[in-house]
């Protein structure tokens, strides 16, 4: 399958240097996105094999509604995306997630698979009294110096966590995919990204009414 990622020109020199590419954990924001990544690398290691025992793996695009990746747009460069990697692998070697799901990840939030369950699974948080903050601060280390730890919210946590497998699914016009290693004979192509006036690879930036697109919100309304 084709996929495209988005690196660094150290990452470029690390790939030709090598002939392959690994993720450098220092570019990982652990206390933002620790917890969110510990989800990804346990089903990613029992799904897809991790043959050189690689700890973090490389994100790439896989499909973005009728391209592989977001086209560009006008505004500021994402930071560290200073070249384009088409490349090639085999389906079996590919951790593809729904890129919408995905952001329920990042805040802890409850991925539902019905309105009906949602307004049910809101309901529950109302009961016990918990909030989004308080969901929020179990996984943003980052912003959050503490969180509750009582058992009923530790409890729904748990049940958060298990609704993330539904974010595996190749059932969307937009995914995502984890790959462990690039090797430079699996590209087709480099592209280098010189026109500083665009942003490449990015689907979070300000649209003209200002905003961005909640993506939690874009895919309730899908629900029925």
């Amino acid at each position: 399958m084709k996929l495209v990622t988005f690196q660094s020109l150290d990452a470029l020199k690390s790939l030709i240097n090598k002939g392959y590419l690994e993720c450098d954990e220092k570019y990982i924001d652990i206390k933002k996105t620790g917890s969110t990544y510990q989800w990804v690398i346990e089903k990613m290691n029992q799904s897809i094999e991790n043959k050189y025992n690689v700890k973090y793996p490389i994100w790439c695009w896989v499909k973005c509604y009728h391209h592989i990746c977001p086209p560009k747009h006008k505004g500021e460069p994402v930071k560290g995306f200073d070249v384009k990697i088409t490349f090639h692998k085999n389906k079996k070697e590919v951790f593809v997630t729904d890129f919408r799901r995905y952001s329920f990840l990042l805040n802890n939030t409850y991925i539902p698979i019905s309105l009906k369950d949602k307004e049910q699974f809101d309901k529950k948080l109302s009961r016990y009294q918990i909030t989004q903050e308080d969901l929020e601060a179990f996984v943003r280390k980052d912003k959050f110096e503490f969180h509750r730890t009582d058992q009923k919210f530790l409890q729904v946590c748990d049940e958060i966590r298990k609704s993330f497998d539904r974010c595996i699914t190749t059932n969307s016009d937009i995914l995502q995919g984890c790959v462990w290693r690039i090797f430079l004979g699996e590209i087709e192509k480099i592209e280098f990204l010189t026109d500083k006036n665009y942003r490449y690879g990015s689907l979070n930036y300000i649209r003209n009414n200002g905003e961005r697109i909640n993506w939690k919100k874009d895919f309730y309304k899908k629900l029925k």
